[in-house]
This record gives structure tokens, C-alpha cells and sequence, in this order.
């Protein structure tokens, strides 16, 4: 996601008025959890600060920061290390990074009913060359992981959209320190032929480059585009099927179209800015013209106090 992730972590990046990390925790409160771990090691501070900022209010939180990069499976052997994730019952892990909106219900009911280590939920599979495909047999059980490729004749991959649910047996055998779940969590559970796959329905969005981003903001931009009412857009400044953020401004004779502007940029007089991301309080123009450009600027003290205070650095509810 560089340079993006250079100035804020990928799950804090803004989608219109809310950052990617609130759909997991929507995802989360949604299935029934009245309280959630974020795990945080890069740029941690406003991590933290965003997602306290984005929880729906039920949600309690608590961090798990990573002293070194742990991997998935360390990250969930770490907060369990820490007390964090209770001591009964599975623990529901929802990638951050990802615009998240599935019925968990089904993955719900087959892990409660299977006896799985751990049960993946599924979506029908939208490009199998693109992300790995996911093989169930005729119980539900996962039979393969497969790497990204054409399918065989007569296979119905299914892709996992980063929600599961891990048994506390499984999570109790995790190793500390780092690794990552594909050889600590899953492959056990493949091993034992205790990993399940539930269907469901919903929406999924990966969110892995700063393309990938700049697309998801355009789907979700109402027809005349999103301007925060904390921002100004100047005279004649046109915004086409763009965002602009809060603290930005676009100035006079600005055009924007298919365009992120977020955390402060500034739009010159006259600039045309095109399929681009600006983010943070970087300055354009006047008179230049962007197209499919990315530029960033450290976003500085005012997000970096944020997350060294009130809820951001918040104790466990």
C-alpha cells in the first residue's frame, strides 16, 4: 500500500467519513461481540486513535500492540499471552484491512455444530487467478487451499474474505511468538480434518493497493461525489465522482474527477487532478495537471496527539 501506508496504516485509510477498519468492527459487533482486540505494530499510535474513533459505541476495545512483527497466528498467540481474549469459547478473527458486510450466521451455526478447529466463512469465488481457492467436500469440511490458478474441471472454489472462527483448543496450541496462520492455525486444523467452510451472503472488498483502494472510494461515492462539510471547495472548483476529505481545500478553477483528496491536501487554482490519491497535507498546483498519481505528506502532530490521548491509548472496558 506504500506510499499510503507510509502516512497512515492500510485498515486507517478513509472510505468517505469512516476508515477501512470500521467495517471489521461493524462485522464484529454485527455477530453478536460486545468487545474486540485490535492488533497494531505499524504506526501503532494511530492505529490505535482511529479505531477508538470508528468503533460503534456497544463495541468495547483493547490493543494488542506487537513489540516485532508477529505474523497472524502470533498475534492472536500474543493477545492470548496477555489475558485479552477471555478464557472460554471461540475467538471471532476479522482481517482489518478489507470492506467487510457478511451474514455470519451460517459460520456460526457450523462451528458450533462440527467440532472444526477452525471454520472459515466463504464467498462464491470471483476471480480464481487473483486470491487462493478454497475446496470444501460435500460436509463442509475444507479439503484443499489451493494458490491462485485456473480450476480444475469440475472444481467450485470458494474465496475467504479474512472472517473466522478459531476453536479455543486451536487457539490454545498456538505457539508463542511469531508465525503465520497458514502453517501454525490452518494446517493442523487441515491435517486433523477439523477445518470447516461456511457459505454465506454479503459483500467483500479487498482494500491491497492504493488501486484497489482508489476503486473502493468510487464505489462507494454517492452520484454527486462526497465533500466533508469540513472542507472547502472554492467558486467555480469542480468535484467529479470524487471524495474530499475533512481539512482539505480545492481551490478556484480546480477540477477533480475520480480523485481522493484526504487529510488536508490542497488542490491549487486551476489543477486538474485525475484517477489520483492525495493524501495528507500535501499541496498541488497551481496549474498542474495529475493523472493516476499518488502523493503524500506525513499527516504530523495534530493525528499524532490524538493518539497519544483519551480513548486511543483506552484501558479494557
Amino acid at each position: 500500500m506504500r506510499p499510503l501506508s507510509d502516512v497512515l496504516p492500510k485498515p486507517a485509510l478513509p472510505v468517505l467519513d469512516r476508515p477501512v477498519v470500521r467495517w471489521g468492527l461493524e462485522q464484529a459487533a454485527a455477530a453478536g461481540v460486545d468487545r474486540a482486540v485490535v492488533n497494531t505494530w505499524h504506526l501503532a499510535g494511530l492505529m490505535e486513535a482511529v479505531a477508538a474513533g470508528a468503533a460503534p459505541a456497544a463495541l468495547g476495545l483493547a490493543f494488542s500492540r506487537e513489540p516485532v512483527l508477529m505474523g497472524g497466528a502470533g498475534a492472536l498467540s500474543l493477545a492470548r499471552d496477555r489475558g485479552l481474549l477471555g478464557d472460554a469459547g471461540p475467538v471471532l478473527v476479522v482481517n482489518g484491512d478489507g470492506l467487510v458486510e457478511l451474514d455470519l450466521e451460517p459460520l456460526v451455526e457450523r462451528h458450533l455444530a462440527s467440532g472444526d478447529l477452525v471454520t472459515l466463512a466463504l464467498l462464491p469465488h470471483p476471480d480464481p487467478l487473483r486470491w487462493s481457492r478454497v475446496l470444501l467436500d460435500g460436509t463442509g469440511r475444507v479439503e484443499a487451499i489451493r494458490a491462485p490458478g485456473e480450476p480444475a474441471p469440475g472444481e467450485d472454489p470458494r474465496l475467504f474474505p479474512g472472517v473466522m472462527l478459531v476453536a479455543r483448543e486451536a487457539l490454545e496450541a498456538l505457539p508463542s511468538g511469531p508465525g503465520e496462520t497458514a502453517g501454525l492455525l490452518w494446517a493442523p486444523a487441515l491435517e486433523r480434518g477439523r477445518m470447516g467452510g461456511a457459505v454465506v451472503d454479503g459483500r467483500w472488498r479487498e482494500v491491497g493497493t492504493p488501486g484497489d483502494y482508489r476503486r473502493a472510494v468510487l464505489e462507494a461515492l454517492p452520484p454527486e461525489g462526497w465533500i466533508h462539510p469540513g472542507s472547502t471547495v472554492e467558486g467555480d472548483a469542480v468535484v467529479d465522482r470524487s471524495m474530499v476529505g475533512p481539512g482539505c481545500r480545492v481551490e478556484e478553477g480546480a477540477r477533480l474527477a475520480g480523485s481522493i483528496v484526504a487529510h488536508g491536501a490542497v488542490v491549487g487554482r486551476e489543477t486538474v487532478v485525475r484517477d489520483s490519491i492525495l493524501l495528507g497535507p500535501v499541496c498541488v498546483g497551481p496549474g498542474e495537471v495529475l493523472d493516476g498519481e499518488t502523493r503524500t505528506a506525513p499527516l504530523g502532530e495534530p493525528l499524532e496527539a490524538m493518539a497519544r490521548g483519551g480513548r486511543a491509548t483506552g484501558s479494557t472496558p
